[in-house]
This record gives C-alpha cells, structure tokens and sequence, in this order.
C-alpha cells in the first residue's frame, strides 16, 4: 500500500525535476548554435543613447565642434563693418592764424589806390584743434590675401571636428556594452530565482510525500526535519537572488534613464557570433581592434590637428600677413550727404610681419611640437592597450565557453545522479539525507550552468566592445 502511495509520489517528483531541468535548458541554448539578432535588446541600446545624458552631451560637443569648422571657413570671407561717428567739441588746445596782421597792410595800400574801402579789414583767427560738429560715415571691407594662421586653422578645425565625432563613436561602443552586459546580468539573476524557484517545489513535493510517510509509519522525524531545514536553506537562497534580479533590473534602468523599477521586456539570447576559436583567430581580432576601436580614430585626427598646429606656429614665424582694406564713406562738417566734397574712398594692403618678438614664436613653435609628441606617445600606449584588452576579452570568453561546457555536463551527470537517488528512495534503499544531498548537489549544478551560459555572453560582448562591432 505504501508502495503503491510513494510510486505516483515519486513520478511527481521526477517530473518537477525534469522540468527544472528543461527550465534551466530552455534558458541556456548551445553556444555554438548562430546568433540570431535579440530586437529587444538593440531596442534598449537605441533607447538608451536616445536618453542618455553623457551621449547627448557628446552630441552636443560634435555640433559645437561642427561649429568651430564653420566659423573658421568663414575667416576666408570679406570682414565689411559699417561705423559712423558724430563729434562735438568746445574748448582744448587752439590753433592761431595770423590772417589780418598778414592781410590787413595789403588792404590798406588798395584803399589808398582805389581811394575806396571795398578792402576791409580782417581780424586774426583762432580755432580749435578738436573738430566740431565733424561726421564720418564709413562702409570697411577687409579681405586676408594671405594669412597661414586662417588656413592652418580651419584644417586643424576639421581634424578636430573628426576626432569628437570618433570621440561619440567610442562613447556609445562603451555605452552599448554598458547596456548588454547589464541586460545579461538580469537575465542571469532571473534564470537563478527560477532554479531556486524550481528546486523549491521540489523540495516541497518532498516534504509533502515524507510528511505523508510519517503519518502512515514509514519514516521518522528527522526526514521531515532535514527536508524542512532544506526548503528553508532554498529559500533563503531564493530571497537573495530575487534582491540580485531587483538590483540588476534598477541599474538595467539607471542606464536607459528610465524609472528604475520599470519592467524589463525578456528576449534570451541564441548563442553567440564571437567563438574564440581557430575561426577567429587572436592576432586578426588584435589588429581588427587596432583598425576599427573609434579612440584610435580620435587619437589619430588629434595628431593630424596637433601635426597643422606645429606647421601653423612654424609659418607664422616665417611668413608675413597681408590684407586688403577698403574704406567708402562720407566725411566733414554737419551731414551733407548730397555735397560730393564729403565723399571719399580708401584702398591699403597692409602687410604685417613678426621679424623679432624675442623668441617668442619660436617658443611657442617647440610648445607645438612637444604637444604632437604628446599625442603620438599616447597613440603609441593606446595600441598597446587595446592589444591588451582585446587578448584579455578573447581569453576570458574562452574560459567562459570551456566552463559552460563544463557546467553544463556537470549539471547532466547531477541531474542522472538526482533522478538514481530518487528512485532507490521510493523503493527505500536510500534515506532522505541521501536525497536531499543530491538534490542540493543538482541545484548547484543547474546555478552554475545558468551563471557560466551567461558568462559566456557577457564575455562575448566585452569582446565586441574591444573590436567596436555591433
């Protein structure tokens, strides 16, 4: 009678156990299947550029930089100012001219000859040096003929207008990974609730058939003792890592901008496009990193902008300016525009040209040298680093796909060893200590393969981020 109880008992609780199984299975496809594209998760990377504070910020500097290219194409073009003064003045410094003392003897002599005094006399003059009531209306056009400092700084601005959009390119790589790596992490801590989920009705199942053979005489306390003590270790388990899905789900949201317990759409991932296998070779993924990472790009336009800046110092020392001025406009006392006598036109070139300023430009050429040397030696480290970071992502992600391997082949054997106790304990050949150890032993199996088939994404995407591939 017993017998016949304990054996559906135990098919139940073969099959909660299958289905942990098919849960965790279900959760952790094969690696080496293609990976198919996860819309969800390009939704949220999409999302979170759009919203993100720092890469709008970086779009905004690109704009800026866009900006600066113009304004420096714009120095090529006519400067044309239109000024106009108006002055009143009464007193300072006078001129006097002697007028009458020079004509008034010439006046008398004709008076006397004429016997007339048609011939007034005239009295000295005194004006003032500051001009009274004196307008100047004037259209200035000035055209660079030749200026190295307007032509070496629009190309540098165009080498720099490169480097910060190469500059956003490497921000949203980082902040694409960010987002990934993120999302993973999220799906790692909801597959383990679901294997303490699964592990807990398990373990229920068994306190219910133990509390069932206690009743009717079969087994003794400490089988109810033991499974109970288990179900509470189980979920005390599962409290922690549903606290770790929460955690994952906030900084999930922190990085989308998003309210930070918004729900999180779950599309599990295929497998994977990055093997570290003989098919992607690790000196080929080190120079595409060399070739694609956009902070080398940046680097790279920063040398070249650094590179003009050297050449604009060294022709500013050795090189004049020249320019051409054009001045049309309207002068003189009181605004009497129809009078062609205030009319006037001026043309100049000037030509300025820095023979000695005490080495001064000569300075500041060896200050844009040093610069340039600069931005080469930190080209030079950053090839090295990204060397580097690539070698690490490629070796990581094939630890992490040999121990999911691993895990995996662990969790099958666990599963067998689960499913063999299971029956001996049915037929009573084994006791619940038995069961509860392998039942413990399967739990742990199937956590590992859930955190180790994560890994392998998580170190797949570190391994996109450090070659820039979406």
């Amino acid at each position: 009678m017993n017998t016949v109880h304990l054996m559906p008992t135990d098919n139940k609780i073969r099959w909660w156990a299958l289905a942990a199984g098919v849960l965790v299975g279900g959760l952790l496809p094969d690696a080496a299947t293609a990976q198919l594209a996860n819309r969800t998760l390009q939704g949220y990377v999409e999302q979170g550029l759009a919203q993100n504070v720092g890469f709008r910020r970086e779009a905004i500097a690109v704009a800026s930089a866009a900006q600066q290219v113009r304004q420096a194409q714009g120095l090529y073009q006519p400067q044309v100012q239109l000024g106009a003064t108006y002055t009143l003045a009464n007193g300072g410094r006078t001129i006097n001219l002697p007028v009458g003392d020079l004509v008034n003897p010439v006046y008398s002599t004709l008076n006397t000859l004429t016997g007339t005094s048609q011939f007034p006399q005239i009295a000295n003059v005194s004006e003032q040096l500051l001009p009274n009531n004196f307008h100047e209306t004037k259209l200035r056009i000035i055209q660079p003929l030749f200026n190295t400092d307007i032509y070496f700084n629009y190309k540098a601005q165009k080498e720099l207008l490169s480097a910060t959009q190469a500059r956003q390119a490497a921000y949203r790589n980082a902040m694409r990974h960010q987002i990934e790596v993120a999302y993973y992490q999220y799906l790692q801590a909801g597959a383990a609730v679901s294997v303490y989920q699964a592990t807990g009705r398990t373990l229920a199942e068994l306190l219910r058939v133990n509390e069932a053979r206690l009743t009717a005489g079969v087994t003794t306390n400490d089988a109810v003792y033991n499974t109970k003590a288990q179900l509470a270790a189980n979920q005390r388990e599962l409290a922690t890592a549903a606290n770790r899905r929460q955690l994952a789900r906030t900084n999930f949201n922190y990085l989308l901008g998003r309210p930070l317990d918004d729900s999180i759409v779950v599309e599990e991932p295929t497998g994977t496009t990055l093997a570290a296998t003989a098919a992607n070779p690790l000196p080929a993924l080190r120079a595409a990193a060399v070739q694609q990472r956009p902070e080398l790009e940046q680097l790279a336009r920063a040398e070249a902008a650094s590179a003009l800046g050297l050449r604009q110092r060294r022709a500013a020392r050795l090189y004049p300016q020249l320019n051409w001025v054009t001045d049309l406009g309207y002068q003189g006392f009181g605004y009497h525009f129809g009078v062609a006598q205030q009319r006037f036109q001026l043309m100049q070139f000037a030509l300025s040209w820095d023979l000695f300023r005490g080495g001064i430009k000569r300075g500041e050429e060896q200050l844009a040298r040093l610069a340039l040397d600069d931005v080469q030696a930190q080209r030079a480290d950053l090839v090295q680093r990204l060397q580097l970071q690539t070698t690490q992502a490629y070796d990581n992600l094939a630890s992490a796909q040999a121990a999911s391997t691993a895990a995996a082949a662990a969790q099958l054997n666990a599963e067998k060893t689960l499913l063999l106790v299971r029956r001996r304990y049915g037929e009573g050949q084994a006791i619940v200590l038995e069961l509860l150890d392998a039942t413990t032993r399967q739990t742990a199996a199937q956590l590992a393969r859930v955190i180790a088939g994560y890994d392998v994404y998580i170190r797949e995407a570190e391994l996109r981020q450090a070659l820039a591939t979406e």
